[in-house]
């Protein structure tokens, strides 16, 4: 909450936002944490935050802060084993890519002799959109470092391999001997993204990673050595079919002799040949053969999560129906009918009638507001005005502790508005009863008010397999975003709304939200002068909005009042 009031206050004073960042760091130190709590990860999220909005105002000064954490070398995250202060510094590059990518570049560049991660990865693939010459020097980089490690990290060189082949790749975690390990299935629908050059180069590091692997003797290999030394041969085969045939024989030589050694959960099943292609066709036939129930599901299943992330919700929605798991059948095929309905509405198609598909409650108002944006576009005001209100009602009238509904009305109350502000505003407080109300028990599914949620996730499975399916929101459903918005309409019945909000920390986040919309003057003429008065005189000179956020500030959780008279 203090990084969010020192976000705010930026605008008109910077020399107190700074104390105030700096402060709130110190702060999250002195949170005290055991190994493997949930207060680790918590302190983690929070710094994170903090950084972030820091480097919006000051890199320089970001890196500073990050330089505090030099120190902490503690490993969060088993799956992403680099420090504290480096994750950080991915997540920072990634927000200043757009407006410095050579500062961020550099950012990352000093992050690699450490480790390789998938934020990484993220990294490479934005990159390349920007300036593909620069990403494939970054990722040769990268590839140097992983192969130059002693032993060399197969680990890193699985998740580079898929900046090569992001588009059909599909990428998740395992366990070999009770440690983590990349799993990849680069034969599944596999496409080329990087140049056949860069790819070659890759896969003549990879060869001469896995031969100092296979010459060391078995006998001074751990189990996890020789387990993940055949997985990543095995990962990687069929790319060596179509780019390098000549190493295939002595890789495929390889995998024999290590498969007696082998854990028994890892050795092959039947003959299938690890050099097998699996395309759409292949795998969907493997998966029919499958006699086991629920092994069968989970092929099917692995097969949708791919076509759904490469954006092939149709060929998904015909693999889905094959699936005989009725709950994960219907998870499935709702998130398909939005998707593809979604895409629809965008091309001009309008649906027939929503609210009989039985969708999940956002993804059901998702369609809504992009409906209702559609026919804004065509001037048909009236009638998105009808759709808006009527599933404003349909909403408020479902089960009120659905831990998603304030996020269905937060979208629905901001589309609403840009067509009538003041019928919008009167509906606020459904969105405080929606907030206020606790859900009958935590659902992964639901983000948090504080994370301004860009998407909602659904974990789904078969049994103890979970595959996470991401269904992504518009701007619209971004609560602290429309509050601003709400905020710079009408300010005071905004803050009368916020105020009778029961949640502290809802209510002071969103209060912090509003005051900043205020303070950057963009709610009343006579603030908006405020920035360039204090420019003048040397103090900042508030008007009647500002000092209601000076009021505001004393309700928040303790010490706000301090910093309010600061």
């Amino acid at each position: 909450m203090l990084a969010k009031l020192a976000d705010a206050l930026w605008a008109v004073d910077e020399s107190l936002a700074r104390r105030l960042f700096e402060e709130a760091l110190a702060l999250t130190t002195r949170l005290e944490v055991a190994p493997n709590s949930t207060t680790r990860e918590r302190r983690y999220r929070l710094r994170q935050d903090l950084i972030r909005r820091v480097a919006r105002h000051d890199p320089e000064f970001a890196n500073r802060l990050l330089a505090r954490l030099q120190e902490e070398q503690d490993i969060l995250d088993p799956l992403r084993p680099v420090s504290e202060r480096t994750r950080h510094l991915l997540t920072v590059a990634r927000d200043m890519l757009h407006e410095n990518p050579e500062q961020a570049a550099r950012m990352v560049r000093e992050t690699l002799g450490e480790g390789i991660t998938d934020d990484t990865l993220f990294f490479l693939s934005e990159l390349r959109r920007r300036n593909p010459q620069q990403a494939d020097r970054l990722f040769e980089q990268a590839v140097q470092h992983a192969i130059r490690r002693v032993p060399p990290n197969l680990n890193e060189l699985l998740l580079l391999g898929s900046y090569l082949f992001t588009e059909r790749m599909q990428i998740s975690f395992s366990q070999i001997a009770g440690r983590p390990a990349v799993n990849v299935t680069p034969g599944l629908f596999i496409h080329e993204v990087g140049s056949r050059t860069l790819i070659r180069r890759y896969l003549d590091a990879a060869f001469h990673a896995l031969t100092q692997l296979v010459f060391t003797p078995v006998q001074r290999l751990t189990p996890y050595e020789i387990g993940l030394t055949a997985a990543a041969i095995r990962q990687l085969l069929p790319l060596y079919e179509r780019h390098a045939p000549e190493h295939v024989p002595l890789l495929t030589g390889w995998w024999h002799q290590l498969i007696p050694h082998l854990p028994e959960p890892l050795r092959p099943r039947g003959e299938a040949s690890p050099t097998e292609s699996a395309h759409l066709t292949a795998a969907v036939e493997r998966a029919r053969k499958e006699t086991h129930p629920e092994k069968r599901d989970v092929l099917y299943l692995r097969i949708v999560y791919a076509l759904y992330t490469q954006g092939n919700y149709e060929a998904a929605r015909e693999v889905a129906r094959e699936l005989t798991d009725s709950k994960a059948k219907a998870q499935v095929m709702s998130l398909l009918e939005t998707a593809i309905w979604r895409g629809r509405i965008a091309q001009g198609i309008e649906p027939s009638d929503v609210r009989s598909w039985r969708l999940d409650l956002v993804q059901e108002s998702l369609l809504i507001v992009e409906w209702a944006k559609a026919l804004l576009q065509e001037r048909r005001v009236d009638e998105a005005k009808l759709l808006l209100e009527g599933h404003i009602a349909r909403v408020l009238a479902d089960d009120t502790e659905h831990p998603l509904r304030w996020v269905a009305l937060t979208g629905l109350l901001d589309t609403l508005r840009r067509i009538d502000a003041q019928e919008a505003l009167s509906l606020l407080a459904n969105l405080a009863r929606a907030l206020d109300s606790p859900s009958r028990s935590p659902d992964p599914a639901a983000p948090r008010v504080e994370d301004a949620p860009t998407h909602v996730l659904y974990l789904i499975g078969i049994g103890k397999h979970r595959l996470p399916f991401l269904l992504a929101l518009g701007e619209e459903f971004d609560l602290e975003r429309v509050i601003k918005e709400f905020a710079r309409h009408d300010f005071e019945a905004t803050l009368a709304w916020i105020h009778h909000l029961r949640t502290e920390d809802v209510r002071a986040s969103l209060l912090i939200a509003a005051c900043q919309a205020v303070l950057h003057g963009r709610s009343t003429g006579e603030d908006s002068e405020a920035p360039r008065e204090r420019k003048r005189s040397g103090r900042l000179r508030t008007g009647p909005a500002a000092a209601r956020c000076a009021e505001g500030y004393s309700a928040l959780p303790p010490g706000g009042d301090r910093f309010a008279s600061g």
